[in-house]
């Protein structure tokens, strides 16, 4: 399936140019549900949709289940402590990694020492993640097969009218919003079977749609928040992470961090999804022209007609091949093409 990925659409102009152009005709199959209660506010999103939008509703859905099924309520109650408790000791154990891991690599004395010590550390990183996506997986699958959701009339009522409608339907669009909030709405009422192509997402949406769900939030006014695992997501695109607002969110003056998060999450890419992109993705398509990601150096590359092209603050890179250390000055940014 072949997905087209936006920027954040804080201006609509690019999914209304999209949407013109890949669903030039019939009704649109809409999920917002990552807006939550504010799902029903869709007059301007259905204006972007040329007044063609078929609100799918998974969060009013959802809240009809809570209300109306005690049981699958309390079941939901209990999976969301379940998860909120694995998040939180995930997230301990991450800071301390990574503190440690940082600690490391500030020592100067015998670079080869450091670089092995770093090397062990992220593969401790991959471990911690792979672990709390596998405890995570768990929690989810004893959740689903305890209230048995594929046998529950409200559900398969819901699932049968949700199914008529992504039939019916020309394209779909998926919206931002909570990642967390779609992605279990997405699950829960078996999207993964429905997506009718042309598909077209952003923010959130893009995010529920890759193989893997990576929170982050360098830069925002709370403070640091380190890439933290989520859940696995509905793997549209294998192999690529989207990080919508990069430029906000994320550390790109920092060659080390960026290392840090490409080879935390290798081999997957970690695609930066800016606000004027457009990237058609899929299982097995390469990255398209003008897709930015970063590289095992804290490296933006970006793809061009005529190759790719490697940008970086002018920072060079540790003689054993570990990533450099962000300078006290920022530094201006510098191209160099890629490969011979």
């Amino acid at each position: 399936m072949d997905v087209t990925v936006l920027g954040p659409q804080r201006r609509t102009s690019g999914a209304k140019a999209a949407v013109a152009e890949l669903i030039p005709r019939g009704p649109i199959a809409t999920i917002n549900a990552g807006w939550r209660e504010r799902e029903s506010e869709d007059g301007e999103l259905n204006a972007v949709l040329e007044g063609r939008m078929a609100n799918l509703r998974l969060y009013q859905r959802w809240t009809e289940l809570i209300s109306t099924d005690p049981e699958y309520a309390a079941a939901e109650r209990k999976l969301a402590d379940e998860l909120e408790e694995q998040q939180a000791v995930y997230a301990l154990r991450l800071f301390h990694a990574v503190a440690a891991l940082d600690q490391v690599n500030r020592r100067d004395k015998m670079p080869a020492v450091r670089a092995a010590a770093v090397a062990d550390g992220i593969r401790q990183l991959r471990a911690l993640d792979a672990w709390h996506l596998s405890e995570v997986a768990g929690s989810r699958h004893t959740f689903y097969r305890s209230i048995m959701i594929g046998e529950r009339p409200n559900v398969l009522a819901h699932r049968r009218e949700l199914r008529e409608i992504c039939q019916g339907s020309a394209g779909m669009v998926i919206t931002g919003g909570h990642v967390g909030v779609l992605l279990r709405l997405l699950h829960v009422f078996g999207l993964a079977a429905m997506l009718t192509e042309p598909v077209i997402t952003w923010s959130a949406g893009a995010m529920a749609l890759s193989d893997r769900v990576v929170l982050f939030g360098a830069n925002r006014p709370a403070g640091r928040r380190l890439p933290e695992v989520w859940a696995e997501g509905l793997g549209a695109y294998p192999g690529v992470l989207p990080f919508p607002q990069p430029r906000s969110r994320l550390p790109m003056h920092d060659p080390y961090q960026l290392a840090l998060l490409a080879r935390r999450f290798k081999p997957r890419t970690c695609l930066l999804v800016e606000e004027k992109s457009r990237l058609l993705l899929g299982e097995g398509r390469p990255l398209p022209t003008s897709a930015r990601w970063v590289d095992r150096q804290g490296a933006v590359i970006v793809r061009g007609p005529e190759g790719d092209v490697e940008e970086r603050p002018g920072v060079p890179v540790d003689p054993t091949g570990q990533p450099a250390r962000r300078p006290a000055h920022a530094d201006p940014v510098t191209l160099r093409r890629v490969g011979p």
